[in-house]
């Protein structure tokens, strides 16, 4: 089975587009998406003209088999991420203005209000959001894959923390996937250029390449769809074959 996993298309309608497109050139079985298909934040992106969250999700819900919730969604939606270790979010969490947010939170968390744009969702869109789950898992013969939006205990990646720049943080999601005999974890969040995989003993950071997976568990980062300063890509697998590719856009 050949799947391909997209994540972070922050509302990147033609890069999207362009994904899908190759994606089924590539005879893919299985699309999982990882999230933040909104988000269009002012420094960071520069497709003002042509970005469209709600096309984003309409595309992604066509295409996709799999799709999990991230960090910038939830803020679209206004959903409050219970489930977070690093601070415990005040039921009225979307009624504070921005300074009581940040003297709440202590910039544990990401505030978007500052520089990102509303992604003018329907009232429908939002209900789709709400309804997506966290995590998800899909067992292929003798291999179960873990698909997130970031790696734990930080899954939403709400917290503003990178645990993939931290060998402890790392060593955390290993032992996640192994206390839940997950054998291959993919995750998005860090818009990494390229083939980023970790596992206990070595760690791979390459281009966009292919590589062979040996070890369990592995963590698998996926390249982000949108146009920002990293170069932007998607993952496929092979699960037969146990090859995993970094694909450009």
């Amino acid at each position: 089975m050949r799947i391909a996993i997209i994540s972070d298309i922050h509302e990147d309608l033609y890069h999207l587009q362009q994904a899908i497109r190759k994606i089924k050139r590539l005879k893919c079985d299985k699309i999982v998406c990882l999230g933040d298909i909104s988000g269009f934040s002012v420094p960071h992106y520069t497709y003002l003209h042509t970005r469209n969250a709600s096309e984003c999700l309409k595309l992604v819900k066509e295409s996709c088999d799999i799709i999990v919730i991230g960090n910038h969604d939830l803020y679209a939606a206004k959903m409050i991420p219970h489930n977070s270790h690093y601070f415990s979010y005040p039921d009225n969490w979307y009624n504070l203005d921005y300074r009581q947010k940040l003297m709440a939170s202590k910039g544990k968390v990401w505030l978007y209000m500052k520089d990102e744009l509303d992604p003018c969702y329907t009232y429908d869109d939002i209900a789709f959001i709400r309804s997506l789950p966290l995590k998800a898992s899909l067992k292929i013969d003798e291999h179960t894959l873990f698909f997130s939006h970031y790696i734990f205990p930080n899954i939403s990646g709400d917290a503003a923390v990178f645990l993939d720049q931290q060998e402890k943080g790392l060593a955390m999601h290993l032992s996640y996937m192994q206390e839940n005999e997950y054998q291959i974890a993919f995750s998005g969040h860090t818009h990494f250029p390229g083939l980023y995989i970790v596992m206990k003993e070595r760690i791979i950071q390459k281009s966009f390449k292919m590589e062979m997976i040996k070890k369990n568990p592995s963590l698998v980062f996926v390249p982000a769809i949108a146009r920002g300063r990293n170069r932007s890509g998607f993952i496929i697998f092979d699960t037969e074959t146990m090859k995993i590719q970094a694909k450009p856009i």
